[in-house]
C-alpha cells in the first residue's frame, strides 16, 4: 500500500514540483540557480517520496492540495537543503517583483 501512495504522490506532487521549478527558473540568467534547482530536486524528490510513504495523511493532504492548486509544490521543499533554500529564496524575491 505504501508503494501505491508513493506512486500517486510522485504523479501528483513530485512531477508537478519538478515542472513548476523548471518553469519558474526559465529565463533566469543565473546558471548557478538552475543547477541548484536540479540538485535540490534530485536530492529532495526521493526524500519527499519516502516521507509520503511513511505519512499517508500528509501525502494525501498535500497531493490533493497541489492537484487543486491550494498548495504551491515549492513550499514542500525543505529549507535545510542549501540548494533548495537558494531556489526558494530566489523564487520568492522574483515572485514579489512580479506581484
Amino acid at each position: 500500500m505504501s508503494e501505491f501512495i508513493s506512486y500517486l504522490f510522485a504523479i501528483f506532487v513530485v512531477t508537478p514540483l519538478q515542472a513548476e521549478m523548471t518553469q519558474r527558473l526559465q529565463g533566469v540568467p543565473s546558471q548557478e540557480l538552475i543547477e541548484a534547482g536540479r540538485a535540490c530536486i534530485s536530492v529532495e524528490g526521493p526524500q519527499l517520496l519516502r516521507y509520503a510513504q511513511d505519512n499517508w495523511g500528509w501525502a494525501l493532504a498535500n497531493g490533493l492540495g497541489v492537484s487543486v492548486g491550494l498548495v504551491d509544490p515549492i513550499t514542500l521543499l525543505p529549507q535545510g537543503n542549501d540548494n533548495c533554500r537558494l531556489v526558494i529564496q530566489s523564487l520568492a524575491v522574483e515572485g514579489s517583483r512580479n506581484a
